[in-house]
């Protein structure tokens, strides 16, 4: 488990924050779900289809899977994290729907079972017509950067086209809910810091952005829970928000994200004043001895050089080489041989 996962797993621990998704994006806003009604279950769910030695065992590992009451009843509803797309999502979340109702039928014939009270066609499946499951629940959030362009319905993914009407009919479907956070416009129906999470994620990467939406919310990030802070971190790779975690820490594990953020961007402009001076040194440098090597150039191709200097210039470099360059008589013989007049 990497360490955003695990940032993910200690912030939706809290049945508050559990809840807040749920009234957010089910519910549009609307407190339905109190955190008191948010209850522990396994998150394990396994399914066992078919029979004896044709059983075929399917265990899924969501990533949070809570019981939701409402009223005297009560629908198992799971949060799946993505930061990509994953282009087979109906199916995984089909799967783990289908293992958590398998589960259920698995209770329930155990029931059965211990008080033999079924008989004929009930005992045959185990289940009675009286008996009935909970809805089982998957919402995808997905964190991303790119828009969820991943399909949202099974048949999305099946290629029918040519088939007959009457077939395409009766093909089951399966629609799964998917969360988009840096697309999800109402962030305000969010009751908890998760609307500070998600606002954030949303503007990350511009730094002014950043800063506005700091501004805007001074009052409810000064005391950051340190989970929401670390989901932050996480999501959005903010390498400079993690190495000033510890600078703003006040009493109660809270993190002051305002004075953070303040920092991080002040931090960031001094490194761009010391990275532009550090690069004006070396364009001057660079600058100067372009010039310098103009000049030289000018001086060289001027016509007083030209009509002077270059004719002596070349005398002596032939004189040289008639020399042989101070080496003996036989190495001199081996050189090649120039003419004995040079014209300039």
């Amino acid at each position: 488990m990497g360490q955003k996962d695990i940032s993910l797993v200690r912030y939706f621990e809290d049945r508050e924050r559990y809840a807040d998704p749920i009234n957010g994006f089910v519910f549009k806003g609307k407190q339905v779900v109190d955190e008191r009604d948010v209850l522990e279950m396994d998150s394990r769910v396994t399914g066992v289809f078919g029979k004896l030695r044709n059983r075929r065992m399917v265990q899924r590992y969501p990533d949070f899977v809570r019981k939701i009451v409402f009223g005297v009843n009560f629908a198992i509803v799971g949060l799946e994290n993505q930061d990509k797309v994953h282009y087979g999502m109906p199916v995984r979340i089909m799967m783990e729907d289908a293992a958590g109702y398998d589960k259920q039928l698995r209770q329930i014939r155990r029931r059965h079972r211990r008080k033999r009270d079924l008989r004929g066609d009930e005992f045959l499946s185990g289940f009675a017509r009286w008996d009935k499951v909970h809805p089982v629940v998957t919402i995808c959030i997905y964190y991303g950067k790119k828009r969820y362009d991943g399909p949202k319905e099974l048949c999305q993914m099946m290629e029918y086209g040519d088939l007959p009407e009457n077939l395409k009919e009766i093909i089951n479907n399966y629609r799964i809910q998917v969360l988009e956070v840096r697309n999800f416009e109402n962030i305000d129906c969010f009751q908890t810091d998760l609307r500070e999470v998600f606002g954030f994620i949303q503007r990350s990467g511009d730094k002014d952005a950043e800063r506005r939406f700091t501004l805007e919310n001074e009052e409810r990030l000064k005391a950051l829970d340190e989970e929401a802070f670390d989901v932050i971190v996480s999501v959005t790779g903010s390498v400079e928000l993690e190495q000033v975690k510890e600078n703003y820490r006040e009493e109660g594990g809270k993190i002051n994200m305002c004075e953070a953020i303040r920092g991080m961007i002040e931090d960031g402009r001094k490194e761009g004043i010391e990275e532009g001076k550090k690069e004006g040194i070396k364009e001057g440098v660079k600058k100067g001895q372009k010039e310098k090597a103009y000049l030289a150039a000018k001086i060289c191709m001027s016509e007083d050089f030209r009509r002077k200097k270059l004719p002596v210039f070349w005398k002596r470099i032939w004189r040289r080489w008639r020399s042989g360059f101070g080496v003996g008589r036989r190495d001199r013989d081996r050189r090649i041989r120039l003419p004995d007049r040079v014209i300039f």
